[in-house]
């Protein structure tokens, strides 16, 4: 099995950290982009920001039909985090969501996040962001 696509920092493995084109405003998130999606700027000067660990799903989709070593039903969103001190644009993440009954899943709801096993190449947990309902949200 291959490895993460992108190095990420120690704060990054601790932190939701984004990156934001200091040309547009657009943000990238989990890693930085050399060209900005967004408005093309190549090399695009992107600027590290700090992102609130709560988001609000904008869409979803529950999986049905994994191969047998994944759990089913798997919800997956995707999500808008706003930058924690409130100014520029949300990063816009794709996210697993764990912990939460699909009853609580829909357009709007808020989630936050939660660092998790993903999966395990053998010899070591590959770690990451996964989304929550918090906890004193839930009935």
């Amino acid at each position: 099995m291959s490895g993460p696509r992108y190095e990420r920092t120690k704060r990054q493995d601790q932190h939701l950290v984004g990156f934001e084109c200091q040309d547009c405003g657009w943000v990238s998130f989990p890693e930085e982009k050399r060209i900005c999606k967004r408005c093309g700027d190549a090399p695009a000067d992107m600027e590290e920001v700090d992102l609130a660990e709560r988001g609000e799903i904008q869409t979803f989709v529950v999986q049905e039909y994994l191969p047998d070593d994944i759990e089913t039903p798997q919800p997956v969103a995707i999500l808008d985090i706003p930058q924690t001190d409130g100014s520029g644009e949300p990063a816009r993440a794709y996210g697993l969501l764990t912990e939460t009954d699909l009853e609580e899943i829909e357009v709007g709801t808020e989630v936050e996040a939660r660092f998790r096993e993903i999966f395990s190449d053998g010899e070591r947990p590959i770690n990451s962001f996964k989304f929550a309902v918090p906890r004193e949200d839930k009935a």
